[in-house]
């Protein structure tokens, strides 16, 4: 009786994940795991939109290698400003509110940048594309982790990676469909008003972002975020939804009837599940709420959280430096090589002379700027997406197993060697080997270093914490764009030898990442 008695008292006053725990894995987690997947495939469809603008839209507005490099670099510093703004809206006002907030900011901006007729204007509504589209890319994650135990987390987010690639299988076949077709192109001849089919693409890329709002509509907040918010029987009514939808059974059945709040160190805070409804806490006053504010910065920028932040800081600037340029520069990539071949079809060469002779030839005028892109471009570049699914779907089975810290550790020494091996290619099959092959590895590893960051930061900084660490990996995406961009033409094996060296950097600094600072998981 004394065991029993001593049972139930454990249950009435439960840590945060052993009620967690008790509300059970099921059915909730696998049809939020579909809404935050839809999210995230939207996330790499807004995120990549401009890998088929850049060679679509060459001519309309007369582009340059720099001019790109400038135009894929415009919403990475949208997304630079946007992370640390959309992070600190989750942390004060909730995850959710800032993905929904998020998407719709990056609907509204592709449907204006569709419509905007001139190049400044363009990158004026991308930088805006970029600053909504990263709150819903950073955040997705930790929204998510917090919906799970500890035992099931880190495999259930790398599963979120393969929708990623969902979402970068669906572009090429997207832009295939719609820029290749004419009765897309809704511009009279010689009016002034532009309307062609790559505008009509870069419109129909904004939709999804409508659409995966309506899917995040039925779930709850982060019930996490709302014990951290004092907002006690709210984060238990959501711990006794996910009960319900998990057991069938009601929530009087749910066996903990009261929480405590015990992470890194602070005071007790107890949920009551009173059925009268009155033990609730006061809500936090703007002056308490400021206090908060500057209290989880100071906790980032103290030991032993500063190290980490700053490791893992320079690990997604790497990780982006590489991936997001050449990920954003492969169709452009293989159009030149297309472009190579129809001119010289019998010469081997590698992707820094293919590069420099076509942009040669087009300077003295030997060739007429390209008014449409070759189908193989569309092919190739959804090979190329479509060699990132075993990956993704490896990742989330092997992660328990091999570990997420080793698995960083491999992933991005071999994708730096990937990438150095781009200098080596001589011809258009061998790039498109190699390229599903640096794809392949790279794509899934900012999901593994996002799984890090939930474990190592605590829950009440862990959204600043992603977006600080989203923000230096977009200002690598940056500084990668606009100098492949710069050097493209001439001396693009410079940039390629930057790629493969930062990744291995990265990847010989994560041996020593800590494994958890997260409670040990309820048996």
């Amino acid at each position: 009786m004394e065991e029993q008695a001593e049972s139930k008292e454990r249950l009435q006053r439960a840590p945060f994940e052993t009620a967690l725990h008790h509300a059970g894995y099921g059915c909730f987690q696998w049809l939020l795991l579909m809404s935050c997947g839809a999210v995230y495939a939207v996330c790499a469809l807004s995120t990549t939109t401009l890998s088929f603008v850049l060679p679509a839209a060459e001519c309309d507005f007369n582009l340059s290698s720099s001019d790109k490099g400038r135009l894929t670099a415009t919403p990475l510093i949208g997304m630079c400003v946007g992370s640390y703004f959309w992070g600190n809206l989750a942390d004060a006002r909730g995850r959710r509110k800032a993905i929904i907030g998020a998407l719709l900011l990056d609907a509204l901006a592709a449907f204006f940048s569709s419509l905007v007729q001139s190049f400044p204007a363009f990158l004026a509504c991308r930088f805006f594309s970029g600053f909504g589209i990263i709150g819903a890319t950073g955040l997705v994650f930790p929204y998510f982790g917090d919906f799970l135990s500890l035992r099931h987390r880190d495999v259930m987010l790398c599963r979120l990676e393969v929708f990623w690639t969902f979402g970068t299988i669906l572009l090429p076949g997207i832009a295939w469909v719609i820029i290749q077709d004419s009765r897309f192109n809704f511009t009279e001849p010689g009016a002034d008003f532009q309307y062609t089919s790559w505008r009509v693409f870069v419109a129909a890329c904004g939709i999804p972002s409508l659409l995966v709002v309506l899917l995040l509509l039925p779930f709850p907040e982060s019930p996490r975020y709302l014990l951290h918010a004092n907002k006690l029987d709210q984060a238990l009514q959501v711990l006794q939804r996910i009960f319900v939808v998990n057991t069938r059974l009601t929530e009087k059945d749910f066996p903990v009837e009261s929480m405590m709040a015990a992470v890194d160190g602070e005071e007790e805070e107890i949920v009551c599940a009173d059925t009268n409804g009155n033990e609730t806490k006061t809500p936090l006053t703007w002056n308490q709420r400021w206090r908060n504010f500057w209290s989880r910065k100071k906790m980032l920028v103290t030991p032993p959280y500063i190290g980490l932040l700053v490791l893992c800081c320079f690990v997604d600037f790497g990780l982006m430096f590489s991936y997001y340029t050449l990920m954003m520069w492969f169709p452009d990539l293989f159009e030149r090589y297309s472009q190579f071949s129809s001119m010289y079809p019998e010469v081997a060469a590698g992707v820094c002379e293919v590069s420099a002779t076509v942009t040669k030839t087009l300077e003295e005028g030997k060739n007429v700027c390209p008014q449409s892109i070759d189908d193989a471009v569309y092919i190739h570049t959804l090979v190329v997406a479509l060699s990132c699914v075993p990956t993704a779907l490896f990742v989330g089975l092997a992660i328990n197993m091999v570990g997420k810290k080793l698995m960083l550790v491999i992933m991005l020494i071999s994708s730096g060697l990937a990438a150095l091996g781009l200098n080596l290619v001589r011809s258009s099959l061998e790039n498109l080997i190699l390229s599903c092959l640096f794809e392949a590895i790279v794509s899934c590893t900012e999901a593994v270093l996002f799984c890090q960051i939930c474990e190592i930061f605590p829950t009440k900084v862990a959204a600043t914490a992603m977006a600080v660490t989203v923000m230096c990996g977009r200002i690598g995406a940056i500084v990668g764009n606009v100098i492949f961009g710069a050097l493209v033409d001439e001396y693009c094996v410079v940039p390629i030898y930057m790629f493969g060296c930062l990744l291995i950097t990265s990847g010989l600094l994560c041996i020593i990442l800590p494994k958890s600072t997260r409670p040990a998981r309820p048996q």
